[in-house]
C-alpha cells in the first residue's frame, strides 16, 4: 500500500467510519440492548456470562460486548463509545476491499474502499449499534486472507501468516456472532474447488489452505474456549445458543423474521436488499459481475503461469457474494444486515473489472443512481404521513440531486471531490435520521423527564435504553420479551419481584418498589396500547408527565 492510499483510506475511515458514531444517540431496540450488556459488564466485573437487565442472555457471543465495555471503560457510558468497536469495523472492511481490488489487478483499489464506505447498506450498518458490521467485518477479512494464503502457496511464498489470519479472523467472527462465519467462509472456498482442480498447483494450494492444521488449531485455540467457560457456568447454554439460535432460526419461521410468512418475499428477499444496498454502484456491480463471469466462461486465449490463480481468484471473489446470497435466502430468518458480507466481493470486483477510460461512465451510473435516492428522498415527506423533519428529508433529497447531476455532467468533478461530495450527502443522511427518528427510537428524551433518582418500571414492553441511562436494574410487567430464556432462569422469588407478565400488576408493583424506598418516586414507561388496556382504577394513580403516539412517561402519586 503505497503512502497515497493509506491517507485516502484513512480520510474515508475518518469521515465515514468514525464521525457519524458521534452524530446520535442509542436508538431502540438494539442499539440500547448492545450498549446495556457490556455496561452490566464492567458494572458486575463478569465477562464471561452476557446478561441484559441483569438477567441472563445468550443470544450472541461476547466479542463485541468486551470491545464495547472496554471501550467504555476508557471514555465513559457515552453512546459513541458503545458504538466505537463499529470503527474497528470500518476500518477492516475499507482495507478488505482495497486488499481484494488489488488482488484482482484494479489500477485504483482505493475506490474499492470509497465504494464500501458508501453504499447505502453498509453505510448505515456502520454506525448502528449491531453485531453486523463487526461480523461482516472478521468474515470477509477471514475470506481476504484466505483468498491470500492460496495465492502464496500457489506462488510458492510464505503462506502461514494469511493462513493465521485467516483462521483466526474467522475465530472473531464466531465469538462476534456464531456459527455461520466458519459456515460461509469454508462454503465459499469449498465452492471454489472445481475452479482450481484440473490445475495440479492450484488444487494443491487451496487444499492445503483449508486443510492447515495449525490454522485450525488457532481456530479452535480462540474460538472455543469461551463456549466451554460458559457452559460450565451456565448448563443449557449451548443447547439454547447452538439449537435454538442457529438450528431453530435458520430451518424455522420460530422468530418470525421480515419475509418469513411471504413465499416470493421469502425468495427474492436478499436479493432485493442486496441491490438496494449497493447503490449508488449497482450499475457498476452489475457490469463487473457480468464480466466477471464471462471471463470464467472463457475458454480459448493465451494462458499465462499464474493464469489458474487469477481465474480461481475471481470465481471465489464471485462465490463470497453468491454463497452468502444462498445460503441467507434459504434461511427461515431474515434481516436485511445479514447479506452484508456479500457487498465487499461485489463492490471489489465492480472496481478491478471496470476498463480503462471507463471512469466517467462509472461515475455517470453512480450519478443516475444518485439521482433516483434523491427522487425518493423527495417524495418522501409526501408519502409517509406525520413524518417529522420533513425539511430534512427534502434538504437530504436536494445532495443527491446534486451529486447525480454532478456526476452526470462533470463539469470540474475530480475522483476526490466526487468523494468529499458523496460522502457529506451520507453525513447528512446521517444528521437527518437523527432529526427524523420517531420517538420510539429515541427513548432517552421521555427518560430525562422523569423526577430524579427515580426507581423504574417498563411496562407493556421492555425499553432497553431504561437500564442504560439509569444504571440500574428495571422491574418488567407485562413485556419480558427476549428476557424470558434469563427471566425463567430466575429463582421464583427473584423472578416475581422484576418480571410480571399480567398487566394489572402494575401498580402493586409501583407500591412495593415505593414501600421498600419511599424516598425515591416511582416512574414507569408505559407503551400506549398497554396504558389503554390498563384497569381505571391503575391509572388513576399515576400521574402522565409526557405522552407520545407510542409510550408515555407515568409517575406514581
Amino acid at each position: 500500500m503505497t503512502k497515497k492510499e493509506r491517507g485516502t483510506l484513512l480520510w474515508i475511515w475518518l469521515f465515514l467510519g468514525l464521525v457519524p458514531l458521534f452524530m446520535r444517540p442509542l436508538w431502540e431496540p438494539d442499539e440500547a440492548r448492545y450498549a446495556e450488556i457490556p455496561r452490566e459488564m464492567l458494572a458486575s466485573a463478569d465477562w464471561l456470562t452476557p446478561r441484559l437487565n441483569q438477567v441472563l442472555y445468550f443470544e450472541k457471543p461476547p466479542l463485541q460486548y468486551w470491545l464495547s465495555a472496554l471501550s467504555m471503560k476508557a471514555f465513559g457510558l457515552h453512546a459513541f463509545a458503545a458504538r466505537l468497536p463499529l470503527a474497528l469495523a470500518t476500518l477492516i472492511t475499507l482495507w478488505c476491499a482495497w486488499k481484494l481490488a488489488t488482488r484482482l489487478g484494479a489500477r485504483q483499489a482505493t475506490w474499492a474502499a470509497f465504494m464500501a464506505a458508501t453504499a447505502v447498506l453498509a453505510y448505515v450498518c456502520a454506525q448502528v449499534l449491531t453485531l453486523d458490521a463487526l461480523f461482516s467485518a472478521f468474515q470477509v477479512l477471514a475470506l481476504v486472507a484466505g483468498i491470500e494464503a492460496v495465492a502464496a502457496r500457489f506462488e510458492e511464498r510464505p503462506a502461514t501468516g494469511w493462513s493465521l489470519l485467516a483462521f483466526g479472523s474467522m475465530a472473531l467472527a464466531m465469538l462476534t456472532k456464531g456459527l455461520a462465519a466458519p459456515v460461509l467462509v469454508g462454503g465459499i472456498l469449498i465452492c471454489s474447488l472445481p475452479f482450481a482442480w484440473s490445475a495440479p498447483r492450484m488444487r494443491s494450494a487451496l487444499l492445503r489452505t483449508l486443510l492447515d492444521p495449525l490454522g485450525w488449531l488457532l481456530f479452535a485455540a480462540v474460538a472455543a474456549p469461551w463456549f466451554v467457560l460458559v457452559e460450565r457456568a451456565n448448563p443449557g447454554h449451548a443447547n439454547f445458543f447452538f439449537i435454538h439460535e442457529h438450528f431453530a432460526r435458520y430451518t424455522s419461521h420460530v422468530h418470525d423474521r421480515a419475509g418469513s410468512k411471504n413465499p416470493v418475499l421469502d425468495k427474492f428477499y436478499f436479493t432485493a436488499f442486496l441491490a438496494v444496498g449497493v447503490l449508488p454502484w449497482l450499475g457498476a456491480c452489475v457490469t463487473g459481475l457480468r464480466r466477471g463471469v464471462a471471463f470464467l466462461r472463457r475458454t480459448s486465449g493465451p494462458v499465462s503461469e499464474g493464469a489458474p490463480l487469477i481465474r480461481w481468484t475471481v470465481a471465489t471473489v464471485i462465490l463470497g457474494a453468491a454463497v452468502p446470497l444462498l445460503f441467507y435466502s434459504l434461511s427461515g430468518s431474515k434481516l436485511p444486515p445479514y447479506i452484508h458480507p456479500a457487498i465487499v466481493p461485489l463492490l471489489a470486483l465492480a472496481c478491478a473489472l471496470e476498463k480503462e477510460g471507463e471512469e466517467w461512465t462509472a461515475l455517470a451510473r453512480a450519478g443516475r443512481e444518485l439521482l433516483v435516492l434523491g427522487v425518493l428522498f423527495l417524495a418522501a415527506p409526501f408519502i409517509v404521513k406525520d413524518l417529522t423533519g420533513p425539511a430534512w428529508i427534502l434538504a437530504l433529497g436536494v445532495a443527491f440531486l446534486a451529486m447525480g447531476c454532478w456526476g452526470l455532467r462533470p463539469r470540474a468533478l475530480t475522483g476526490p471531490r466526487f468523494m468529499a461530495g458523496l460522502g457529506a450527502a451520507l453525513l447528512l443522511l446521517t444528521f437527518a435520521a437523527s432529526r427524523v427518528a420517531p420517538p420510539t427510537k429515541d427513548a432517552s428524551s421521555l427518560i430525562r423527564k422523569a423526577p430524579a433518582g427515580a426507581q423504574w418500571i417498563s411496562c407493556g414492553d421492555y425499553y432497553q435504553v431504561l437500564p442504560f441511562l439509569t444504571g440500574e436494574r428495571v422491574v418488567v410487567v407485562a413485556g419480558t420479551g427476549e428476557l424470558a430464556y434469563g427471566r425463567d432462569h430466575l429463582d421464583p422469588g427473584t423472578r416475581a419481584r422484576w418480571f410480571q407478565e399480567d398487566l394489572d400488576q402494575l401498580l402493586p408493583m409501583a407500591q412495593r418498589l415505593r414501600a421498600e424506598d419511599p424516598s425515591r418516586p416511582v416512574a414507569a414507561l408505559i407503551d400506549r396500547w398497554a396504558w389503554r388496556d390498563l384497569p381505571e382504577d391503575q391509572k388513576a394513580a399515576f400521574q402522565v408527565t409526557v405522552r407520545t403516539d407510542k409510550n408515555l412517561l407515568a409517575v406514581l402519586r
